[in-house]
């Protein structure tokens, strides 16, 4: 699942996506996203950090909080520079694998860093 909120950028990493062998389904606001988990919880979700009305932490606050998706990797993808505000403190802090920048990371580079997280075998926390 990939949200951003340029429908152009969105459409962009989707056909990249695609391209690599994913499934990918895109939302372009927040409410989009989770109307779409309510039906089918995605492998994996990719988010832009600047959203209408909210940054990913706030998102990620809320897929945290429900037990389907609060174990479901993410990535951030933004042109938003991680170190203002603390925003990449806060979204390590919520379990995020990566901060990825749009420019430096085509789609065909997004691929491969998913296709890495998802086939990486997750060690159990404790």
């Amino acid at each position: 699942m990939l949200l951003d909120d340029e429908p152009d950028t969105a459409e962009m990493y989707r056909l990249g996506l695609e391209a690599g062998g994913f499934r990918v389904a895109v939302a372009t606001e927040a409410a989009e996203l989770f109307e779409a988990i309510e039906h089918e919880v995605p492998d994996i979700l990719v988010l832009d950090y600047r959203l209408r009305g909210m940054t990913a932490v706030d998102v990620l606050d809320v897929l945290r909080k429900d037990t389907r998706t609060a174990k479901v990797p993410v990535f951030i993808l933004s042109n938003y520079l991680g170190d203002q505000d603390g925003a990449i403190d806060r979204v390590f802090a919520a379990g995020v694998l990566a901060w990825l920048k749009k420019p430096a990371t085509p789609p065909k580079a997004l691929a491969r860093k998913l296709l890495q997280a998802v086939s990486r075998p997750r060690r159990p926390k404790g």
